[in-house]
């Protein structure tokens, strides 16, 4: 069987480890050969495609969208009502299912290089075929979409009370919010592309709202409710005091919308020079800093703030600050970024979905515009479905909302790797999965040696080569039983964080499966059904 192009014409996201070919539908394309080139000459001084490594490239996409809106605006309220003991344990939990999720994308990948186009849609297309990864897929794009929503009320909320620290219009706040959309629905179509080259400045403007936030507490003067360090405030800060109608899972519903930019690395495989060493470098030296980060919010809350201000002050984190106009301009850019990363990136992988026509009532959302193809029409789409929510015009609402398709995905990506890590064990060493089946879809055995049962595994590509895998420092954090335990704890937070919501977003992937299986009953299965075909015959 000859190997598939190495780039297919219909890739419109994501990428591959292999040597990139010459002509090329990415964004940082502008029909030059030459692609490796520094970072700052590309961006501020020539016009050239670039692949991105660990830190110009995954680490500050992910800082972007981990570290942000929710923080500057819940993290005091978050204190004031689980109080600094429980809120520890709500970082915890948030970052622990993150961590599981890096984990297992981080396996996916280094199995998956062959077909990365997609991003997460395009790994758990590759692993359990094109049912499941368009229904996960299309989850995903919903929590994106509801995702900019929740930043979009978040920027017109730091807005009015920055203006009204008591506003009786609410609809001033929705107003805001269905203008910003539009606006940046247009930046998205024709311009992003030169945003984004500028992440690095915009994290840079970002860091220096926290450096500005921890000066001010620890010049605060006691005016106000804001006590500076105090023992006082932190024994009062220490324990919980639910205000009413919440509760620790509530509000571990809204805090875990900081987590939902985890993928951001992945989907932007194509644009990185290695794709499997960047990521997982780049992903959990994110998380790991966007940690640090949310307990220095709540710690320095907790011991500056008193806990009437934290419940009734959603700007207390502004007003604390040194220069309070700095802290704004960071809280404005992490949304306006978020916003635009999600503008960006659920309209690509909506297209990629629908241009494999797994779904064919979506199938006019693969059409493009210019030479990159860029999805219009799927923008726009993703753009009006996000208004909807949009009029919520609630952040405490709309957060445990937005957290459901994101802890489905993550539910998924979790056991994908499990699933696969399992199989891979009780069966034989794959050459390459897709070579495994023929243009029929009929599974070709390849006579092989058995795999090791290791809980960390080399590279896929490795196998068919002569020379030793390059084992990174990461593969060591590997284990299926990890993610197994990711996978779990993504779905009983989904029930914990609010009942009906997961109901209703387990109910709309079912329904969305058994559509496909409908309309498409021939789409080939994914690496994970190979597996388990030869260990059938084999045992």
């Amino acid at each position: 069987m000859a190997d598939p192009e190495p780039f297919p014409e219909e890739a419109r996201f994501g990428g591959s480890a292999n040597p990139r070919p010459a002509k090329t539908t990415e964004l940082w394309d502008e029909n030059d050969e030459s692609y490796l080139v520094e970072w700052w000459k590309a961006n501020f001084f020539i016009r050239k495609p670039i692949l991105f490594g660990t830190w110009d490239g995954v680490f500050t996409s992910c800082m972007l969208n981990i570290f942000g809106l929710v923080v500057f605006l819940r993290a005091g309220w978050m204190v004031g009502n689980a109080g600094l003991l429980l809120s520890c344990l709500i970082i915890v939990f948030t970052l622990f299912v993150g961590l599981c999720t890096v984990i297992a994308s981080n396996g996916l990948i280094a199995r998956c290089t062959e077909n990365s186009r997609g991003g997460i849609y395009g790994i758990l297309n590759y692993v359990f075929g094109g049912k499941v990864g368009a229904t996960v897929g299309i989850m995903y794009v919903l929590g994106q979409t509801i995702c900019i929503a929740l930043y979009v009320t978040g920027f017109a909320e730091a807005v009015v009370l920055k203006f009204d620290p008591n506003p009786t219009n609410h609809w001033l706040l929705r107003g805001i919010g269905i203008v910003t959309v539009l606006l940046l629905t247009v930046i998205a179509l024709f311009g992003v592309k030169y945003l984004v080259r500028l992440q690095l400045v915009l994290l840079g403007i970002l860091l220096l709202a926290v450096l500005d936030f921890v000066i001010g507490c620890s010049i605060a003067n006691g005016t106000s409710g804001m006590t500076g360090f105090n023992s006082t405030s932190f024994r009062d800060n220490l324990y919980p005091g639910f205000a009413e109608k919440q509760s620790f899972f509530t509000v571990l519903g809204v805090f875990f919308p900081t987590c939902t930019g985890l993928m951001a690395g992945v989907n932007m495989q194509g644009d990185l020079k290695s794709p499997h060493n960047n990521i997982s470098t780049g992903s959990l030296a994110s998380l790991a800093f966007s940690g640090v980060l949310y307990y220095v919010f709540v710690i320095f809350l907790a011991c500056t703030v008193q806990k009437e201000l934290l419940l009734s002050d959603y700007m207390i984190a502004s007003e604390i600050s040194w220069i309070s106009w700095m802290f704004l301009i960071g809280l404005y850019i992490a949304s306006l970024s978020s916003i635009l990363g999600s503008l960006y990136g659920a309209p690509r992988v909506f297209q990629c979905i629908a241009l494999d026509n797994i779904i064919p009532i979506i199938g006019v959302f693969g059409k493009g515009r210019g030479a990159n193809n860029e999805p219009v029409i799927a923008t726009i789409t993703v753009s009006l479905v996000s208004l909807c929510f949009v009029l919520v015009g609630h952040l405490n609402i709309l957060a445990p909302i937005t957290a459901m398709p994101f802890l489905l995905t993550y539910a998924a990506v979790n056991y994908a790797y499990f699933s696969l890590a399992m199989t891979e064990e009780r069966s034989i060493k794959p050459e390459s999965i897709l070579d495994q089946y023929n243009t029929e879809n009929t599974p070709i055995i390849k006579e092989s040696e058995p795999l090791n049962s290791s809980e960390s595994y080399p590279l896929l590509d490795a196998y068919s080569g002569t020379e030793e895998p390059r084992v990174y420092w990461h593969e060591c954090l590997q284990s299926k039983w990890l993610t197994f335990v990711g996978a779990f704890l993504s779905v009983l937070m989904m029930f914990l964080i609010h009942w009906l919501f997961a109901i209703l977003t387990i109910g709309l992937a079912t329904i969305i499966y058994f559509y496909t299986r409908t309309t498409s009953p021939g789409t080939k299965p994914g690496c994970h059904a190979f597996l388990a075909w030869r260990i059938s015959k084999k045992f």
